[in-house]
């Protein structure tokens, strides 16, 4: 559970990044991009902070499969809500949603798969 906890910390810390982007970027009177960034990002910081310090298996497991939801959204968000011609925000959003895609799959998948023995190798010769 140890590589789910510190992916869900990376997701966190893209939310972050994920709630600055439009103030970076100077973006904020693109309202569908600023408030999208800002709630999706606040999501992902709950969920990904939830998600590594929880110590329950299948909370982290069922909050990484939200994160990796989250990420899916934001690679569609641009063209659902219309500010796919803002390229920056666009761009901002497909490279961030990718990387949580994956993370959020990568750290639900590997729960509960560490430091388990294969079956039938109980150690006798």
């Amino acid at each position: 559970m140890k590589t789910a906890k510190i992916l869900s910390w990376i997701i966190a810390v893209a939310g972050l990044w994920e709630i600055v982007a439009p103030f970076i970027f100077g973006m904020t009177a693109t309202t569908a991009f600023l408030w999208d960034a800002i709630i999706i990002g606040l999501a992902l910081v709950v969920l990904g902070v939830w998600a590594a310090l929880a110590n329950q298996e299948t909370t982290v497991k069922y909050l990484n499969w939200i994160n990796a939801v989250l990420g899916l959204w934001l690679i569609i968000a641009p063209f659902v809500l219309s500010y796919s011609s803002a390229a920056a925000a666009m761009w901002n959003d497909i490279i961030i949603g990718l990387v949580v895609l994956v993370l959020g799959t990568w750290a639900a998948l590997t729960v509960g798969s560490q430091g388990q023995q294969p079956m039938g190798h109980g150690g006798k010769a």
